[in-house]
């Protein structure tokens, strides 16, 4: 009797928590499809016609080609250094058995601790000083050097869990470090990997402060930039072309999810588990 109230009330705490999370995404995806009318009328209601123009419209005054040209490319660059340099670093601590190991995951993990209004203005000038800043290079430094610590820290905690005696058996084969690393270490790691191209793909993607602040050229702003940029200028009170437009934005992180989702639990568990 105990076992079935309590499983009736985490069912229906998992239902309260899915309509409140939801919710406004259904409602931002319903209001994209009204009309401004309809918007003001019928703000909880659904539209006669679904007006699919308003994302045709989005994507024109937002100019959306130039910015997901620009978000693809700085989330592109950022990824694949960001899993290469963790990677390595992860695969040498573990392998290794660095004496500083712990100093180590103790910097990565204040890394993450650090928010990054505190240090947004430090980044900006040292960009300035490098002559990087405007542009899409510094930015994309600066994502891959915000994103290495949680990576590194995803990403070792796999690596410990591998057993040793499958580098020893790969080493009498012939093969190097290169190829223990190659060949042994990241195809067992590939939930590991998965996870972190996961939430560090949303991180970039979704990432504001940094793009707003560094980028200073309009024709190098990001697409979540642009967007913000465009609602608070050129659509005004045109929320259901704003509402179409984050749609938009949103695209691309769910389909990258539907790839990975597989992985995903799998490896955060064993980072945590075997960390």
């Amino acid at each position: 009797m105990k076992k079935a109230a309590s499983k009736a009330f985490v069912g229906i705490v998992l239902a309260v928590l899915a309509i409140v999370t939801l919710l406004p995404v259904i409602w931002v995806l319903i209001s994209s499809l009204k009309t401004r009318k309809e918007m003001m009328t019928l703000p909880w209601g659904l539209p006669e016609v679904f007006q699919w123009e308003n994302y045709t419209k989005a994507w024109e005054k937002a100019d959306f080609q130039i910015l997901m040209k620009n978000s693809i490319c700085i989330t592109a660059v950022s990824l694949v250094f960001m899993i290469l340099l963790s990677s390595m670093m992860a695969f040498a601590i573990t392998r290794y058995h660095v004496r500083a190991r712990k100093l180590v995951l103790m910097y990565m993990l204040v890394g993450q601790t650090i928010s990054t209004g505190m240090i947004t203005f430090p980044i900006v000038i040292l960009l300035r000083k490098l002559g990087l800043d405007g542009g899409l290079a510094g930015l994309i430094l600066t994502y891959i050097a915000g994103g290495l610590p949680f990576a590194v820290f995803v990403m070792q905690g796999f690596f410990a869990g591998i057993p040793y005696e499958l580098y020893e058996a790969a080493e009498m084969d012939g093969a190097t470090e290169l190829d223990l690393y190659r060949k042994v270490a990241i195809p067992l790691a590939k939930p590991s990997l998965a996870t972190v191209l996961l939430y560090q793909f949303m991180w970039v993607w979704n990432e504001f402060i940094l793009a707003f602040t560094v980028i200073s050229k309009k024709e190098n702003r990001t697409i979540i930039v642009g967007l913000y940029s465009v609602v608070n200028g050129n659509l005004q009170t045109d929320y259901v072309t704003a509402f179409a437009g984050a749609v938009i934005v949103c695209v691309p992180i769910v389909l990258i999810y539907l790839i990975f989702q597989k992985y995903l639990i799998e490896g955060l568990v064993a980072g945590a588990v075997k960390g």
